[in-house]
């Protein structure tokens, strides 16, 4: 089975692709030009969530920027030297200039950062779904089914591997 991508997450600086590989969740990690992969086997998972989250940082963002376009209508709008009809239209187009960076942070707040997380013992998995929050809940539940099965053979594994006869420590036999 070949990888399969589950997900993505950025920042400013480091791209995160997060892929399901037949026996372990890979993180190729991009930081610039290098790339780094890491790997959280399936067997050693030791909990996987899904949970929504707001990015403020986003919303300040987009606030700011609306801000910054509408300033200049704004601040004719409110000047004390524009004639009386101007700071109407001003207005308007204050209005219609700042509008759709507000709605942008809005609908943020309202549908918010799907986020899955998978905590392997050495190394964590976090992928971000920001509007698709159906594929969020999808790679939720297949890669909590493939942990599950995973974890199931390592026990039944176990649960074979201890019927055998114990052979004894291998340093004893060598004195």
């Amino acid at each position: 089975m070949a990888r399969k991508l589950l997900g993505t997450l950025s920042n400013l600086t480091v791209r995160k692709r997060v892929y399901l590989a037949p026996d372990a969740v890979e993180i190729d990690e991009i930081d610039g030009y290098t790339g780094t992969r890491r790997r959280v086997l399936l067997d050693e998972v030791l909990l996987v969530t899904l949970d929504r989250r707001r990015r403020w940082l986003n919303v300040f963002i987009w606030i700011g920027i609306g801000a910054m376009f509408s300033m200049p209508s704004m601040i004719m709008a409110l000047s004390a030297r524009a004639p009386g009809g101007a700071s109407g239209a001003a207005f308007a187009v204050t209005a219609i200039i700042g509008a759709p960076f507000i709605l942008v942070a809005l609908a943020h707040l309202l549908v918010g950062t799907d986020y899955v997380t998978v905590f392997g013992k050495r190394t964590v998995a976090q992928m971000a779904f920001s509007l698709r929050k159906g594929r969020a809940r999808s790679t939720f539940a297949l890669v909590r089914e493939r942990v599950q099965q995973a974890q199931e053979r390592a026990r039944t594994a176990a649960a074979d591997g201890s019927a055998q006869p114990e052979t004894g420590d291998p340093l004893r036999r060598l004195s």
